[in-house]
């Protein structure tokens, strides 16, 4: 049976803002949870125009946190950097295109409601990232598409460059 760990963090002032992080072998995947719900709660509402409006202003947000989630997929736990701190629950993953990290992404609340959970996850993941392999095939610097870009812009300067004619 694969290794697998799930951590449910709940904001103290707003309950219905909820992130679901679940270690499946190598993976993280994270689910924001509720969103569904709250839409079909505003579809069910009798006065829709308020109901949308507020809606809108108080859960874009997750809206926009729930299409990244579909865009990011799971993300291997050596992508990962959790942190918490001063109330503040942090999870910074990176994105990989062909095998290079790509851009980061970061999920943040303050003021979770189970501040020990959010500590044993974080532990727990740091365990889990030793014992898996890295991802990609570099290691560093080398292992971001910026390092690789700013390289071949380096080049193209150098091999561009004017030189100085001598007479």
């Amino acid at each position: 049976m694969p290794f697998t760990y799930t951590y449910t963090a709940r904001n103290k002032e707003n309950p219905n803002r909820i992130m679901t992080f679940t270690i499946f072998e190598d993976y993280l995947k994270v689910n924001l949870t509720g969103l569904v719900d709250q839409v079909s709660e505003v579809v069910e509402e009798k006065d829709r125009q308020d109901a949308v409006k507020e809606f809108l202003t108080t859960q874009s947000g997750s809206a926009l946190y729930k299409a990244v989630e579909r865009l990011s997929g799971p993300v291997h736990v050596n992508d990962v950097s959790p942190s918490y701190a001063e109330g503040l629950f942090k999870l910074t993953f990176w994105k990989r295109v062909a095998g290079l990290r790509f851009a980061p992404l970061v999920l943040a609340m303050g003021d979770v409601d189970n501040p020990e959970a959010a500590e044993k996850f974080i532990n727990t993941l740091k365990e889990r990232q030793d014992l898996a392999d890295t991802p990609g095939i570099f290691s560093g610097p080398l292992d971001y598409w910026a390092t690789w870009m700013a390289m071949a812009i380096g080049i193209i300067v150098l091999i561009k460059w004017p030189r100085k004619k001598t007479s």
